[in-house]
């Protein structure tokens, strides 16, 4: 235990507020505003570069038969499309991948490499695909993807073997980045949210109409929210985020990591 200690003093978890650039994964049209959209108001309040990358077409998210996949598809990419606005996200990427439906994770992975290679975040953050209760298959392949696209952002090798040729304006942009993930049972680094970062948030959810069209609904969601908050040791009318993240050193045959 000792030696864990001293491993984490030598070795520590980055800040994820400290960043410049960040891009947000979501298998999903509205699960980055629900699993981040209070840490995302408190970065652009900060000045922050912030990217959406959303892996599926949304194509299914709905119990209307009468609304077709082509129908919903439109709508929710415009509702992500004023969700950015009101966080003042700077641009959101479709990768448009059947909801639900039948892609392989190494596909996801090489489209977003692609995004990082063209923005170069030095952070990313995607759902935790190994959260035992997950059962959405978008959900466990997005993160998967999202962390395998950070190696192959990172070697240029890597990203000539899977991917094809670099764009030359792109040649510098293989970095080392880190990586948060939500929607995890295993946070180890935490946010403050304020009132603002709280309500802001919820506008963002509520741009989401298709999926969240009863009040009833969204006010589960957020009750839910003020919860997991206080699990996470807030207060008063702030809130709290939780977080599993790993610096680039930290990513590979670093166990433990595990135990922070």
């Amino acid at each position: 235990m000792m030696y864990r200690k001293i491993l984490k003093l030598a070795l520590p978890l980055p800040d994820i507020t400290k960043y410049e650039r960040y891009l947000f994964i979501g298998p999903h049209p509205d699960d980055i505003e629900v699993g981040c959209g209070g840490l995302i108001s408190k970065l652009s309040k900060a000045g922050k570069e912030i990217y959406f990358a959303i892996v599926t077409d949304g194509g299914a998210g709905s119990f209307n038969l009468d609304t077709s996949p082509e129908q919903l598809i439109k709508i929710r990419k415009e509702e992500s499309l004023k969700s950015k606005d009101v966080l003042e996200v700077k641009d959101v990427f479709f990768l448009d991948f059947p909801d639900c439906g039948d892609y392989r994770i190494w596909d996801a992975a090489k489209a977003v490499a692609k995004i990082c290679l063209e923005i170069d975040p030095e952070i990313i953050f995607a759902p935790d695909p190994k959260m035992p209760s997950e059962i959405h298959p978008d959900h466990i392949k997005t993160g998967r993807a999202s962390e395998i696209s950070v190696m192959m952002s990172q070697y240029p090798l890597i990203y000539l073997r899977n991917i094809g040729e670099i764009p030359q304006e792109y040649k510098q942009n293989f970095n080392f980045r880190a990586i948060a993930l939500y929607y995890t049972h295993r946070p180890n680094k935490y946010v403050n949210l304020n009132s603002e970062d709280i309500e802001m948030q919820k506008k963002a959810i509520e741009k989401h109409q298709s999926q969240f069209s009863n009040q009833e609904d969204l006010s589960m969601i957020y009750r839910y929210m003020t919860i997991r908050g206080r699990i996470f040791g807030s207060h008063g009318k702030r809130g709290k985020e939780g977080y599993f993240v790993r610096s680039s050193q930290q990513q590979h045959c670093f166990p433990e990591v595990n135990f922070y």
